[in-house]
């Protein structure tokens, strides 16, 4: 097993990212389901297309900077992500019953 060594520099900051995506969470939330919304009448995979997703999602994060906002929209496009493949599931075993 690798066990991961940071300076405090470096644990510091990545702590300040992690604490960002929970900050945020209510904004990525309201993200992801405008873009569910916005995009309902597009095929699954046009809905899963990555620059879509991101270009939809990065103005809800305009009061973040650098690599805090990319962390956070990173995050948001991946639960984006998630939901689509769970309908996307969901509506294949439907149609296999």
């Amino acid at each position: 097993m690798i066990d991961i060594v940071r300076t405090p520099e470096q644990e510091a900051a990545y702590l300040h990212l992690i604490t960002a995506r929970f900050r945020e969470a209510h904004r990525i939330n309201e993200a992801a389901n405008q873009y569910l919304t916005a995009t309902v009448e597009l095929s699954f995979e046009e809905r899963r297309e990555l620059q879509r997703r991101k270009e939809f999602v990065t103005p809800f994060f305009a009061h973040l900077a650098g690599i805090e906002r990319a962390f956070v929209v990173f995050h948001t496009t991946l639960r984006i992500n998630d939901i689509l493949w769970a309908v996307e599931r969901e509506r294949q075993e439907a149609e296999d019953a």
